[in-house]
């Protein structure tokens, strides 16, 4: 692959060939961004198709990994032919940051490995995987389940499910042979979403006219204490397991010394197969079945797990298989998260992993997976059902909203045994659940609210928080960040709207208050605005106002105003929006320049690291947050409007490869031809260069996310979705892992910003204390339908227009909902003349209120439990 020096070489060639057309463009400033996107009818028209499932096959197959383990509880590739990788489940994970090209590739201890933005097809040194032997159609013959054993898989990656298809073109099988691998995946089911399982079921099917004969065997490394080698001494185990209707190979270490019991690595893993007539040889290179092998530690010990089963001509059966795990022995000393390529401290005290308070080993999570299978895989595919299959949003769009999504089942999240949720930026890489980076992420806390509490009361207001109200940055660690010190306030305002009650607020007002209260003494003249040292994310000081820090703490007022009064504290909450109300005047009276807001600095007392004049993509950050929470406007409407039309003009491109030539980026995440927003431009001004905002030049795809969903929100649904197709464009999988977006380390944090582009596309309000749910579907809301997400339950929202008629339905799968008040939106300049709803189709009283389009109706506390449905129907 390209090292990033020789990228910048190949650069140049774009930049000539594309001379003509970007240079004609140039402004006298050396702006090189064309304004007119010239996007294609092409283009535009893919946005929107509902497109059909994706199945990935040939080339493509190569970089694929898609998490396939429990959220939080280690890490693990189904890759795209069906054979599993990237075996970090036992607490073994490296350090992913990207930095200067000496960090691309780097050895662990079990050879070499790669990270960033490269092609490389994610590692296992481990030998693992399935094969098939058929007779009965004149003659035996066996396969491998990987792409040795066939040579056109097609892999379809609907995450939490992955899908493959084993199918050849030279030789002729007897069998379809389809493979599903998933873990629970269930929202609002954090425990159950956790378990250390991957389920791996077989789908066999007699394509011949004859009865066969069918043996399918699981074959399966043993790891355990692997990364040990010619360290500890012992054994290594392989044991058969009877019982219960299972059938399992046991693996695990028997060591010398009694010390490495406490290891990092020290635990056990089981391949189960959900049958009693299964044969397990704790030894595959063994001719018959045995039960117990051992070897010396560092030599490979391989076990194997058989099913037998006949079928038919045409007859079709399946054969499920788990593999669980069990390592208990997480370290606390997890290490700063800045040493490079290095692996995560393994030694001290054990923090442990979460899981382990509801197991004993990978046998009793088997045992836990095979009782509660049905349940368990039920809800999964219903979510997937509904997500994947119901859903009426473009499929490319549904695939790329839970592509970084899957990021909560990879190393960068962690549940420790003390109940503590807890984060790296990006695997291995910048320690401590960091403030400002997960100002970005979305997704736990709409499909885990209860994980994200976790945060604000275990790290926010827990070990993070200072006698002032500051919020240290990294769980007790390092300074206080102002946009990750706003970003708290305004994710404690969404983790109450999305609490069932509002004990999480009355618990944490205190807290909450204090942490308003420090920023508003950085403010100091009561202007609204934060002129003094504003440490942030792009890991600088901006120096005097500006609308990324600003537009965060003007959103921040607002929650602050809304939580104040439902705590009954009128006094705060009249502090609040005055200062909010300051800041909103004085920002567009000093930042405003006619197209986008500027940062007001003093550039020759403060001349590194600042973008005056220059076209932030991140400016209106705070308005994002704004329209997520129901905020409404922090700045005037016409200039967000104006703002957004000017990141587009100014900073997002077809093409990098021109600007990238001509301002290097500090670090690689687009390559010359590649679509990508960049974080800043100077369009109207000088370039700062070297002086100006760090990771100016860069191409963060949490960023693109962020201002996608402003756009949407604002009715720019062709520039918004054009973003996120640009990331879609930039992570096919012939050039890169779909589901591993990276920033600084694999699985960013950041790019869970995606969740917001959903949130958007809906538009939906809610908030469980109060009972009230809405949504305004931006995309086909003649005949729409998507994924309802509240407190306590989970299911479908649709809304149907035909003639003078709109029903908007509210359909619960999981859980329960509880509701007073349900608002939806009619065709503009429409109004309702009447408006019934019915529960389960029974009428229920209700009060109807409607302004500038929106239809309310407010009644009696109604609680849908699974399975029922809440239907409005509105005459216009």
């Amino acid at each position: 692959m390209l090292t990033q020096s020789r990228r910048y070489l190949f650069s140049l060639c774009f930049l000539l060939l594309g001379a003509l057309s970007a240079f004609g463009q140039n402004n006298k400033f050396g702006h090189v961004i064309p304004e007119n996107k010239n996007l294609g009818r092409k283009w535009k028209k893919s946005l929107y198709a509902s497109g059909e499932q994706k199945v990935y096959k040939g080339e493509e197959l190569r970089t694929i990994g898609m998490p396939c383990g429990g959220i939080a509880a280690g890490q693990l590739y189904v890759r795209g032919d069906g054979t599993l990788a990237n075996w970090w489940i036992a607490n073994n994970a490296y350090n992913t940051g990207c930095a200067e090209d000496r960090f691309l590739d780097f050895e662990t201890r079990q050879g070499p490995w790669k990270v960033c933005y490269q092609t490389f097809e994610p590692l296992s040194y481990f030998d693992q995987g399935f094969s098939v032997k058929v007779s009965g159609h004149g003659k035996t013959e066996s396969r491998s389940l990987d792409k040795k054993g066939f040579d056109n898989i097609g892999f379809i990656g609907e995450y939490p499910i992955a899908t493959v298809l084993y199918e050849d073109k030279k030789a002729a099988f007897p069998l379809h042979v389809e493979m599903d691998a998933f873990s629970p995946f269930i929202p609002l089911s954090a425990q159950e979403s956790a378990t250390p399982a991957t389920v791996l079921r077989f789908r066999l099917k007699n394509k011949t006219n004859k009865k066969l004969d069918v043996e399918l065997s699981g074959f399966l490394q043993n790891m355990v204490m692997a990364d040990r080698k010619g360290v500890s001494a012992g054994k290594s185990r392989n044991r058969a397991v009877t019982g219960n209707g299972r059938t399992s190979l046991l693996m695990d270490f028997v060591p010398e010394n009694s010390k490495d019991e406490k290891h990092a690595f020290f635990g056990n893993m089981s391949l189960s197969l959900l049958s009693a007539d299964g044969i397990v040889k704790a030894d595959k290179d063994k001719d018959s079945a045995n039960d117990v092998a051992t070897k010396n530690l560092g030599d490979k010990l391989i076990g194997e797990v058989s099913g037998k089963l006949t079928l038919a001509k045409g007859e079709e059966k399946e054969l499920t298989f788990l593999l669980t795990w069990f390592f208990p022995n997480r370290p606390r000393d997890h290490g700063s998260g800045y040493n490079w390529t290095k692996a995560i401290p393994s030694k001290g005290p054990a923090i442990g992993n979460m899981y382990a308070n509801w197991f004993d080993s990978s046998q009793d999570v088997a045992r836990f997976m095979d009782e509660n299978l049905e349940r368990l895989e039920g809800k999964t595919r219903e979510f997937h059902r509904i997500w994947y299959r119901d859903a009426s949003l473009p499929y490319w769009l549904r695939h790329r909203i839970m592509m970084p999504t899957s990021t909560l089942a990879t190393e960068t999240f962690q549940w420790w045994a003390n109940n503590k949720v807890w984060a790296w930026e990006g695997v291995g890489s910048c320690e401590g659940t960091c403030t400002h980076v997960y100002n970005y992420e979305q997704s736990l806390a709409r499909l885990f609210p209860s994980m994200e509490r976790n945060i604000r009361e275990k790290t926010d207001f827990g070990r993070s928080f200072q006698k002032d109200g500051g919020i240290q940055t990294r769980d007790g660690h390092q300074f206080v960040a102002f946009d990750g010190q706003m970003g708290v306030v305004l994710k404690s305002y969404r983790e109450h709207t999305l609490s069932k009650d509002n004990i999480f607020l009355m618990r944490n007002w205190p807290k909450i208050k204090k942490a308003m209260e420090y920023a508003i003494d950085k403010d100091g003249d009561g202007n609204g605005l934060i002129e003094r040292s504003q440490p942030n994310t792009y890991d600088i000081n901006f120096m005097g106002p500006n609308t990324y820090v600003g537009g965060l703490y003007l959103a921040a007022l607002r929650a602050c105003e809304l939580m104040a009064t439902e705590m009954n504290d009128t006094e705060f909450a009249g502090l609040c929006k005055k200062l909010y109300t300051a800041g909103k005047k004085n920002s567009s009276e000093r930042l405003w320049n006619g197209e986008y807001f500027r940062q007001d600095v003093d550039l020759k007392k403060y001349p590194k690291n600042q973008y005056a004049n220059g076209c932030l993509s991140d400016q209106l950050f705070g308005q994002t947050w704004a329209h997520q929470l129901g905020l409404g406007y922090i700045y005037d409407q016409d200039k967000v409007e104006k703002t957004l039309g000017s990141i587009w003009k100014y900073n997002w491109t077809k093409d990098i490869g021109p600007h990238v030539s001509k301002y290097k980026p500090e670090r690689v995440f687009a390559d010359p031809g590649e679509p990508g927003l960049l974080n800043c431009t100077f369009p109207i001004s000088e370039h700062l260069n070297e002086n100006a905002v760090r990771y100016r030049n860069e191409v963060w795809t949490g960023i693109e996310y962020q201002v996608a969903t402003n756009m949407i929100y604002e009715g720019m649904l062709e520039e918004g979705l054009s973003l996120v197709k640009a990331v879609h464009e930039r992570y096919r999988p012939e050039k890169h892992n779909p589901w591993n977006e990276i920033e600084c380390g694999d699985h960013y944090a950041r790019a869970m910003a995606v969740w917001g582009i959903f949130q958007a596309l809906e538009d939906f309000r809610y908030h469980g204390p109060e009972g009230y749910l809405a949504f305004d579907p931006k995309l086909d809301a003649d005949s729409f339908s998507g994924l309802l997400l509240a407190s306590q339950g989970w299911g479908t929202l649709s809304q149907k227009r035909k003639g003078n008629l709109q029903t908007d339905k509210l359909s619960i799968s999981h859980g329960k909902l509880k509701l007073k008040t349900f608002e939806v939106t009619l065709p503009k300049g429409k109004e309702a003349k009447t408006a019934k709803l019915f529960l389960d189709g029974k009428s229920v009283p209700c009060e109807i209120s409607q302004n500038n389009g929106r239809v309310e109706v407010s009644f009696g506390q109604i609680i849908l439990a699974e399975n029922q449905d809440l239907k409005l129907e509105v005459r216009i």
